[in-house]
């Protein structure tokens, strides 16, 4: 795949993968703070999924500028189905490696790393 430094959009992708650790950091510390660490290992669990899955797409979702139509789409829907293995492959393992993990912060943090994606799709 191409190198991320033939694209414009360099900044874009950094600014949102930056702002998903820092919601996940944060909303950790948070429930770190208000309940116990088991809690704030499962937070930080399901924002670095979160993450993790979003650098995986940007890394196969780019095509080289002046690209047409098809290979742009094409692009897109790899970056897709690797995101979506990849988000599996790491709920699985979070299920299977982690025996104390607790859903509700898991889910919360991974859904405000999706929230990040969302809201930079609309304002970057």
């Amino acid at each position: 795949m191409y190198s991320f430094k033939d694209f414009a959009s360099k900044k874009a992708v950094i600014w949102i993968v930056l702002t998903q650790i820092s919601v996940t950091v944060v909303i950790s510390l948070i429930v770190l703070i208000t309940t116990n660490a088991g809690s704030a290992i499962s937070a930080f669990a399901g924002g670095a999924v979160g993450f993790l899955t979003s650098l995986v797409y940007a890394k196969k979702m780019f095509a080289p500028k002046g690209s047409d139509l098809k290979t742009i789409i094409r692009s897109h829907y790899s970056a897709e189905a690797y995101k979506l293995a990849f988000t599996i492959l790491l709920f699985s393992l979070v299920f299977t490696q982690y025996k104390e993990v607790h859903a509700l912060p898991l889910f919360a943090t991974y859904i405000a790393t999706l929230a990040v994606y969302w809201a930079a799709l609309i304002f970057v």
